[in-house]
């Protein structure tokens, strides 16, 4: 594909639809190919922009994908997933105060975005502001009481805030949930070596390596 002259007989969804296909299967470089067709013809499709930085963020352009969700959310500023794009990818590259910003930014146009919420918690947490971490993720699972995750994170932050013994008990509740999640136990561990409980740690140990 690629290049204008394709589009004559295929319009901007079909188009798009390909170049996001492209992405799900791995093919990067030609996803990237059709969505640059798109935007010479479309300079302000923003979900041409959304999507590219995608891509680049899957090829680990961390950089790249940040200009595209900028591109994107200097046309429209007001786009739901591209705000939450940005704020993950700020994330994962551990800048953690302007992702926060951005799942903020979320959170105003969606209220009821808990993927941004538990995100803007993931943040707070690595900050070490486990009070306002601990916030977000008490409004997540009030919303999804299954959400392994969050129920994780929440106990991190009740360690972090010396509550050790309501860590725990968060911890035994995702155990209930999903009784082989490493990253769980692993978190349960450092509960019970708070508490003193060192026999227990040790089985717990056990867990996290699948013994």
């Amino acid at each position: 594909m690629g290049g204008i002259l394709c589009m004559i007989n295929m319009d901007i969804a079909e188009i798009l639809e390909i170049a996001h296909h492209l992405a799900r299967v791995g093919r990067y470089d030609d996803a990237l190919a059709e969505y640059d067709t798109i935007l010479r013809v479309e300079p302000k499709n923003t979900t041409a922009f959304e999507q590219k930085g995608e891509v680049f963020y899957a090829l680990g352009r961390h950089e790249d994908a940040l200009a595209c969700y900028d591109r994107a959310l200097g046309i429209n500023p007001h786009l739901l997933t591209t705000w939450y794009e940005k704020g993950y990818t700020l994330r994962k590259i551990g800048r953690y105060e302007e992702s926060i910003a951005c799942f903020e930014r979320a959170l105003s146009l969606d209220p009821e975005f808990t993927i941004a919420l538990a995100n803007k918690g993931y943040s707070l947490n690595a900050l070490g502001k486990y009070e306002d971490a601990l916030a977000c993720f008490e409004q997540v699972l009030e919303k999804g009481t299954n959400n392994i995750r969050a129920m994780a994170a929440k106990g991190i932050a009740q360690i972090g805030l010396g509550r050790n013994k309501e860590a725990l008990a968060t911890f035994d509740l995702a155990i209930s949930l999903n009784p082989i999640n490493s990253f769980v136990w692993q978190h349960r561990v450092e509960a019970l070596r708070r508490l003193g409980r060192k026999e227990d740690a040790e089985e717990s140990l056990k867990h996290v390596f699948g013994k």
